[in-house]
């Protein structure tokens, strides 16, 4: 789901996508309605880091994905299904822009502020990568009525929303779509995700998100952190940026420090040092 603060359109010098390739809009502030969703799935299926993870969870979406699977909604008690309606509720200042249905595969959003029909196309990407992360299609006893993420089920809201957020960030940046200057609704989540990336790299994070894996990026996480990643996504998750960061840094040196002990406790050289009772021939 995409939490919503205010508009605005996004202002940044990015370098050119691939040659051979347009994106169908600019700037992530551009209105997008219904009738606009060829248009994110062809940026969604475009240039990005991810893309060879999402055209695995995208191959069959001209069969799983319904016609109009990208909806904006002007009322939420009669056009949204009444199991997610709870979702769009307000929080302070932000409020639920948008979610996703993921037994029928369809994208729900609220008209961004200051449109009537229309969402901005940041707010859409971030909804449709939701849309296509695992379980893409779930099967009976996967998930329940509510069918939340394989990845943000495991590892938390925290991680879930600032991986899905930093996903539509470096599509919009492969494919030059400047980001939205005034609207940073998960800037708490992104950096710390940014920096689990860092640590266990992209392969292993995006085959957890996209294709489920998740018990490998857990088990990884064991083996560097422990289970002090759960004290990670738990501070992540109320928004404690700097302490989810530090918490980090810590275990990331804590790491580096045993690392180095198995080297200085390991064999020198390529092979073991004779002893007094051993010859060389």
């Amino acid at each position: 789901m995409y939490l919503r603060q205010d508009d605005g359109f996004g202002a940044a010098g990015l370098s050119a996508p691939p040659s051979g390739y347009t994106p169908p809009f600019n700037t992530g502030g551009h209105p997008v309605g219904e009738d606009d969703a060829r248009h994110l799935l062809t940026i969604l299926a475009g240039p990005s880091p991810y893309q060879k993870y999402l055209a695995i969870a995208m191959a069959r979406h001209a069969t799983t994905v319904p016609s109009r699977f990208f909806r904006i909604v002007t009322n939420v008690g009669s056009q949204v299904p009444r199991h997610l309606r709870h979702l769009f509720r307000s929080s302070g200042n932000r409020t639920v822009g948008g979610t996703v249905d993921r037994w029928t595969r369809t994208v729900y959003v609220l008209p961004a502020p200051g449109l009537r029909d229309q969402t901005r196309l940041e707010y859409a990407l971030h909804e449709c990568v939701h849309l296509f992360a695992h379980p893409h299609v779930p099967v009976q006893g996967q998930c329940p009525q509510l069918c939340i993420g394989t990845f943000q089920a495991r590892f938390g809201t925290g991680f879930g929303e600032g991986l899905t957020q930093l996903i539509t960030e470096e599509i919009m940046k492969a494919q030059r779509i400047r980001l939205y200057y005034r609207d940073r609704p998960y800037a708490a989540f992104t950096p710390v995700v940014r920096d689990v990336v860092t640590a266990f790299g992209l392969d292993a994070v995006a085959r957890a998100y996209f294709q489920g894996d998740v018990d490998s990026l857990q088990t990884s996480m064991e083996a560097r952190w422990g289970i002090n990643w759960r004290a990670v996504a738990g501070a992540t998750t109320a928004g404690t940026t700097d302490r989810a960061r530090r918490h980090i840094e810590q275990l990331e040196g804590a790491y580096r420090q045993r690392l180095q002990q198995l080297i200085r406790q390991g064999p020198r050289g390529d092979f073991p040092t004779p002893n007094r009772q051993q010859s060389i021939a």
